[in-house]
């Protein structure tokens, strides 16, 4: 097992000799999980590329303890193995012939970090560590892929009031979904950010964030970025709003300034929830307003076409239902995506989704995604079949 950085590993070491000299603890102050991933994923696009099906197993485990009064200290593995044969391009196995899987094979140190929460609630956390914010638009773990994104550094979290919630982070290195000996394994740089939330009644909040991402061997993705997000909701309706500004900053190649958007409006009389919403990324043919570290994967559709914004810029604009049918709970959405500067069709995307807890550890998934190119990429087919256990 490779880890990813020398602060790491030193974390690691304290953490173990913290847990080793633990034994006076309580059994029930020691906890651990394990959770076992399997799926098969089929990718079949109109182009050269023969195409992919890749099996694979993640299996995780995690130990945590809580040594003293509001310390805790929490380790957790992964290993992705490959189930039969390479015949995915993983990014990391050699088989560029195929179309791309992203899921390594490899075993990782996905989250270590030593925290101490006060009386009062707030907490201070130390080491690599899982951080979702918000809907993960900006920054997030990108827990669909089976190697997850978690990042290297210092948090607090406090609440200066009952309705008030800060979360503050330095982080000097990012660990990608790409494995632990692959070649985007790590991201190294400065990353600040800041987020501030106000429950204003129990069915409105309102939230204040900052990003401030130096890239050491990224520079064209270094940027600043700073928006506020919106969630109400009244009867059966709910919705969200979301604005956000970016600029380039620390040296980066183009100096440019973007505009992001996202609104959403859900209604659900009954059984079903429907929805409808556009997403804008602007863009001006040079560059666009970009979200690298974001959960790619829940937004702009299933395929996985945008995983970088065009340099024209995004809109999406969706239509979507969901309800529980045939003993599990299905969503169908549609997408239809045009450029934000110019007039270019960028196509269209169906998505459908079915989540089953078969008993109450196991969980299964079906999932595909139809993605009808234009101007942008070719055609794309995707298909998931997932099994999830968990002790």
């Amino acid at each position: 097992m490779r880890l990813r950085s020398n602060y790491l590993s030193y974390l690691i070491s304290v953490s173990v000799v913290g847990l080793c000299g633990i034994s006076s603890v309580a059994a029930n102050e020691i906890t651990t999980n394990i959770d076992l991933r399997y799926r098969l994923e089929s990718v079949a696009q109109d182009n050269a590329l023969a195409d992919a099906l890749a099996s694979t197993l993640r299996s995780r485990i995690l130990v945590a303890a809580k040594p003293a009064q509001g310390w805790s200290v929490v380790a957790e593995v992964d290993n992705v193995s490959v189930i039969g044969g390479d015949t995915f391009n993983s990014t990391a196995n050699g088989q560029a012939n195929y179309s791309v899987v992203a899921d390594p094979s490899g075993t990782d140190i996905n989250q270590a970090f030593v925290r101490y929460t006060s009386a009062n609630g707030t907490s201070y956390t130390a080491g690599r560590q899982r951080v979702n914010q918000l809907n993960q638009r900006f920054i997030g773990g990108v827990g669909w892929r089976q190697n997850e994104q978690t990042f290297d550094g210092y948090r607090a979290q406090f609440t200066p009031m009952d309705t008030v919630a800060v979360d503050v982070g330095y982080y000097h290195n990012v660990n990608r979904i790409f494995g632990p000996d692959g070649d985007a394994a790590n991201q190294k740089g400065s990353y600040l950010t800041a987020l501030a939330s106000w429950a204003v009644t129990a069915d409105h909040k309102v939230a204040a964030f900052g990003y401030d991402f130096e890239f050491d061997n990224w520079q064209q993705r270094s940027s600043r970025t700073y928006g506020v997000d919106y969630q109400g909701a009244s009867a059966a309706l709910s919705w969200r709003l979301a604005v956000a500004t970016q600029s380039s900053a620390h040296g980066a190649p183009e100096q440019e300034s973007h505009h992001y958007h996202r609104a959403e409006l859900n209604w659900q009389p009954q059984t079903i929830k429907f929805s409808l919403g556009q997403e804008r990324l602007a863009g001006n043919g040079d560059s666009a307003f970009q979200t690298p570290l974001a959960t790619l994967h829940a937004f702009s559709g299933f395929a996985d076409v945008f995983l970088t914004t065009p340099n024209q810029g995004l809109r999406d604009h969706w239509l979507g239902a969901s309800t529980k049918a045939l003993g599990g709970k299905w969503s169908l959405a549609w997408h239809d995506f045009q450029s934000d500067a110019g007039s270019e069709d960028y196509g269209t995307e169906w998505d459908l989704a079915g989540v089953y807890q078969l008993t109450p550890k196991l969980k299964g998934l079906v999932k595909a995604a139809v993605y009808n190119g234009d101007q942008h990429a070719v055609d794309t087919n995707k298909v998931w079949l997932m099994l999830q256990y968990s002790l």
